[in-house]
């Protein structure tokens, strides 16, 4: 575990992942305690599996605010935290956790990430079709999002093992009435679905630094003009199915908006201060100008 050290007076909050350090959780929380003066400080703790528990149990006794959590552990501390809210029990997955005196609630904001990166779309996504790519925790706490304050006529998770995405299809359909779920792995279909979309949803790492040359949709699929293509992968800013899109004339969402809309939910959680977004953005935005420029 990578040592992060902190001040004897500060709270503390870190987030806790696996092979993290291309993280922009740390600069963007830090430069919202700054805006705001608050006395908090943001560590990152790489942890193995097997430290998992130890690290969890430790929150409790420390001077921790609270966690963040990302791959590969969203789901395994489920099983480490005393309480679960009704959104991370459904989407089955936590990514961040309040230390509530010593009582750990996990909490998912992914969710508010999705809400916060389409909210400008909701009448153009209600009642029509979406195309999500992926059957991750990340395209979970999508469908959910989705069909959830945009109810869309349908939804459709494309994904490579079948079973995976219609297992998603078939726990989220009793839940939401008003959308209808089906999957696919089938190129066809997929390009069928992809023409009558009104938005598609890359919830994969596909475009994701290093492997910035591809995209996930199929090599003949065509995306339509005014159709509006999300892609959560923030590194590169602009990733090949986004640029795809903007050649094509849909409208794009970068993959900052879904980070800082689930960074700013968490951030209210354990502060209980509304997130200066545009400092936080301005940052994140500087930080990965400085990595692509690193990299170049």
């Amino acid at each position: 575990m990578k040592r992060t050290t902190f001040s004897e007076h500060q709270r503390h909050i870190g987030i806790i992942g696996h092979s993290i350090s291309h993280t922009m959780s740390p600069a963007m929380h830090t430069s919202a305690f700054k805006k705001l003066n608050l006395d908090y400080n943001y560590g990152v703790m790489d942890v193995s599996p097997d430290m998992l528990p130890n690290l969890i149990s430790a929150l409790r006794t420390l001077n921790f605010r609270g966690a963040n959590v990302t791959i590969p552990y969203k789901e395994k501390v489920i099983h480490l935290v005393d309480e679960v809210s009704e959104e991370a029990k459904i989407i089955n997955a936590v990514n961040t956790i309040v230390n509530n005196n010593g009582r750990l609630i996990g909490y998912n904001t992914d969710a508010h990430g999705i809400y916060i990166s389409l909210a400008y779309y909701a009448e153009e996504i209600k009642n029509n079709h979406v195309v999500i790519f992926g059957a991750g925790g990340a395209a979970r706490a999508a469908v959910y999002a989705v069909a959830k304050f945009f109810a869309p006529k349908r939804i459709m998770i494309v994904n490579r093992t079948l079973e995976n995405a219609s297992a998603i299809a078939k726990e989220f359909g009793p839940k939401f009435k008003l959308t209808k779920f089906f999957a696919t792995n089938d190129h066809e279909v997929t390009i069928r679905e992809i023409n009558v979309a009104a938005l598609l949803i890359n919830t994969t790492s596909v475009g994701m630094k290093p492997l910035i040359n591809i995209n996930p949709l199929p090599q003949d699929a065509v995306i339509q003009k005014d159709q509006i293509v999300l892609d959560i992968v923030y590194n590169p800013i602009e990733t090949t199915l986004l640029k795809f899109a903007h050649h094509a004339g849909a409208r794009t969402v970068s993959g900052i908006e879904m980070l800082l809309g689930q960074g700013a939910k968490a951030f209210e959680l354990f502060t209980h201060h509304d997130f200066p977004m545009h400092t936080a953005r301005e940052v994140v935005l500087k930080e990965l100008m400085h990595v692509k420029g690193s990299n170049t």
